[in-house]
């Protein structure tokens, strides 16, 4: 079942079990190396996780990107934990809070294009081509 954004509204009082309670919401951001994001989404569809699903655009062969908002009562370990420890390691993800981190972890890539050791790989591919 496919749900438009504007369709789930984002309310402030929902009836949990009878009782009226506040829905606040965390929004999560999520970086990997590949394209994760329909496996994602099909664990958590399958999970008993609360979340609203967001989207993110990100050019061609960057690092993909995706976005949740999740029940502010659930913790980020409970999320990652619907997703699964195979599919965070197999694509390497990490979790932001905040989109200040999001977007330093994003910038940082950015400089860091290479590690040493990777730097060091390809200077010996380059004298050994020449």
């Amino acid at each position: 079942m496919k749900q438009n954004f504007k369709d789930i509204q984002l309310m402030d009082d929902i009836i949990l079990l009878g009782k009226e309670q506040k829905m606040s919401w965390k929004t999560t951001y999520i970086a990997g190396k590949g394209d994760f994001r329909e496996e994602v989404k099909r664990k958590l569809e399958h999970s008993d996780q609360r979340y609203l699903p967001g989207f993110i655009e990100s050019a061609p062969g960057a690092v993909t990107h995706d976005l949740y908002w999740i029940d502010g009562r659930t913790d980020l370990r409970t999320f990652k934990r619907a997703i699964g420890g195979k599919l965070i390691w197999k694509y390497r993800m990490r979790f932001f809070a905040s989109l200040e981190e999001f977007t330093a972890s994003q910038e940082s890539a950015d400089k860091n294009e290479f590690t040493e050791n990777e730097r060091r790989m390809i200077e010996e591919m380059q004298q050994s081509a020449a």
